[in-house]
């Protein structure tokens, strides 16, 4: 191979260069290139650079992500129900902005509230007939007292449950 690379041969090469990739023989060839080339030392130089600044912020990123300050985690429930101040909230907003895993996790606190609203209003829609009056009323009256309204109260309770449990697995499959 000739020694003599041109610049749209390192061009071509660079991206293995400032990774390391290259075989140490070739390395050598764009080492001797850009030691008489200064306008592709410059975009070398340049590249390194920003891959500096890339991976620095990267890190950073990360460990942002990584560590969510743990008074996020315990207003989440305060700000999705607007109890915190302005100041408060500002700082929320900013944290689920800049952190994906923040975002993340405030999209299921919000699906949470509205599996949990759900099952209220189920709930308080199905409270309107008094069962407990009902039963007492008949036993009051000399009716005979079955266990269907035992069945039927178990019912509902299982109902329930299992609408809760559904919720909870939308949320997190």
């Amino acid at each position: 191979m000739n020694k003599d690379l041109t610049c749209s041969q390192v061009s071509a090469l660079i991206n293995f260069y400032i990774e390391n990739k290259l075989n140490p023989r070739l390395r050598e060839y764009i080492n001797l290139h850009i030691a008489k080339c200064p306008a592709c030392k410059k975009k070398i130089e340049d590249l390194q650079k920003i891959l500096k600044t890339y991976r620095k912020k990267e890190t950073q990123r990360k460990e942002q992500e990584q560590t969510m300050a743990p008074e996020f985690i315990s207003s989440l429930s305060a700000y999705i129900d607007n109890e915190l101040n302005a100041n408060e909230n500002i700082k929320i907003k900013k944290m689920t902005i800049s952190n994906p895993t923040a975002r993340k996790e405030l999209e299921t606190m919000y699906k949470f509230k509205k599996v949990l609203y759900s099952a209220y209003e189920k709930t308080k829609n199905d409270s309107k007939y008094d069962y407990s009056k009902t039963v007492i009323n008949q036993i009051q009256d000399g009716a005979e007292y079955t266990t269907s309204y035992f069945y039927k109260l178990a019912a509902i309770f299982v109902v329930l449950i299992t609408a809760i449990i559904i919720g909870f697995l939308y949320l997190y499959f």
